[in-house]
């Protein structure tokens, strides 16, 4: 079940939850219990045990650090 759950979070890129959820299609009658402790252990094998960065907007996605990076980078149109 470890091996399916990092296929899903390797491969199918899907989050840690829905890799629970999914498991159930897998393997029919496990407990919540077991394939959360699945998707823990698959994640820290896929991960390395690190939690997952939270995403932040780029400097450059607003048009005053646009520029400024445009400009410092020498970039020419």
């Amino acid at each position: 079940m470890v091996n399916k759950a990092v296929f899903l979070l390797r491969r199918v890129r899907v989050s840690r939850q829905e890799a629970v959820h999914a498991l159930v299609v897998y393997f029919p009658g496990t407990a919540f219990e077991d394939r959360l402790r699945c998707v823990h252990e698959a994640w820290d094998i896929v991960h390395g045990g690190a939690e997952p960065v939270e995403s932040v907007m780029s400097e450059v996605s607003d048009a005053r650090y646009f520029a400024a990076a445009h400009e410092r980078h020498s970039f020419n149109d």
